[in-house]
């Protein structure tokens, strides 16, 4: 039975509140919705400039029974019928809400967005779908982490993806122990329960969730390296670089509990942006940007000898990257500013990094577009790699 929410406020004793705008437009769930549905368009992105620049992106992922060009055709395909689903959804909430009307299921309609989502990706051509069979193998691997060794680079581009949607991952997770707790998830311009963190934070459940993506990848690393029977060092030390992305939390639950200030928060953050941009530039991309001025060898290219891309691109990357893993410092820079009209909108948008929902909601934006730049090069550099062995092979022969 569909009721005016203000009866629920008034039966409630209630007083109706005003909600804001951007909060009445696109409340929590549907942004995660939101940035799901972002992320399998900038993922098709990829696929089509690495197609367009001739990456063979099948060869990295080592797929069977496709090629490049049937990849990209499928992944458009998919982006399609994920958006067409997330704005049918989305447009619902809108026409109930608008005309201030509601029902109980309203609640449930971003949950079921997300499943559909999900099960689009995994079967996008139906259940016997062979991409979608491999797809939901990948998942289910890595959400305990482990790792499949000969497809090594599928398992690693899924598993730091997910590490890039940490933040979507909580605030899912936010909203789904609201439903389950009878919250209201969803606002009104009559009534207003906030959705927020308080019902995750009593046993700091955000920040050890916050942890898991960080933790798969520890785990992938570790199992790397016994692999290659603790010869490879080179696993080891990204199983530190992951670890080091603990620093920030374990801080956080230190401020919490009001045994430390932000100085330990903002020094484990340096921590980690400095080893985590270190290892993007030199071992996730090969460029010999710091071997050269470390090691004196002026003969070492900034880069690196072979490129696909311009040279525009990497050092726009490469920029882009320093920008976004040090953007916190943004928020030391533009401190305490939120309660003051006079500054600009993006010197507004800069302080409340890390401060209220607007300002994560720019974090998470801003860390999957640098996700979506990396994995550029990331897919770039796994080629090359690839084609280098592929000929030493056949020199050999």
């Amino acid at each position: 039975m569909l009721v005016p929410r203000e009866e629920i406020a008034n039966a409630a004793g209630q007083q109706p509140a005003a909600v804001s705008f951007g909060e009445l437009a696109l409340p929590l769930p549907y942004k995660c919705l939101l940035l799901v549905t972002a992320g399998v368009w900038l993922w098709y992105l990829n696929l089509r400039v690495c197609y367009a620049c001739k990456i063979d992106t099948v060869q990295v992922l080592k797929l069977s029974g496709t090629d490049n060009l049937r990849l990209v055709r499928e992944s458009l395909n998919v982006a399609y019928k994920v958006s067409f689903m997330n704005l049918l959804n989305y447009s619902v909430y809108l026409l109930f809400v608008s005309n201030e009307r509601y029902f109980t299921g309203l609640e449930y309609l971003p949950l079921l967005g997300i499943l559909l989502t999900f099960g689009t990706l995994v079967w996008p051509s139906g259940t016997q779908s062979p991409g979608g069979k491999r797809f939901f193998e990948t998942v289910r691997r890595i959400c305990v982490g482990n790792i499949d060794i000969p497809h090594r680079n599928n398992d690693i581009l899924l598993a730091d993806t997910f590490t890039s949607y940490t933040k979507v991952l909580v605030d899912f997770l936010v909203y789904v122990t609201a439903l389950a707790l009878g919250y209201q998830t969803l606002p009104s311009p009559n009534i207003k329960q906030e959705l927020t963190k308080d019902h995750l934070k009593i046993y700091n459940l955000d920040i050890l969730l916050s942890m898991y993506p960080s933790l798969i990848r520890l785990k992938q690393c570790l199992h790397e390296y016994e692999q290659s029977r603790r010869r490879n060092k080179q696993h080891l030390l990204n199983a530190i670089k992951y670890s080091s992305a603990f620093l920030p939390l374990f801080a956080n639950i230190l401020i919490r509990s009001n045994m430390t200030g932000l100085g330990i928060w903002y020094l484990a953050v340096f921590i980690n942006s400095c080893y985590t941009f270190f290892w993007d530039v030199h071992y996730d991309w090969n460029f010999e940007l710091f071997m050269r001025f470390l090691s004196n060898k002026g003969g070492l290219p900034l880069l690196r000898h072979k490129l696909v891309y311009t040279s525009t691109f990497y050092y726009l990357a490469i920029f882009i990257d320093l920008q976004l893993r040090f953007v916190w410092v943004y928020r030391l820079l533009y401190a305490d500013l939120l309660p003051y009209k006079e500054y600009s909108f993006v010197a507004t948008i800069l302080s409340s990094l890390y401060v209220n929902e607007t300002g994560n909601f720019v974090l998470e934006i801003l860390e999957i577009f640098r996700r979506w730049v990396w994995v550029f090069l990331k897919i770039e550099t796994e080629y090359l790699k690839s084609a280098t062995e592929l000929d030493l092979e056949l020199q050999s022969m």
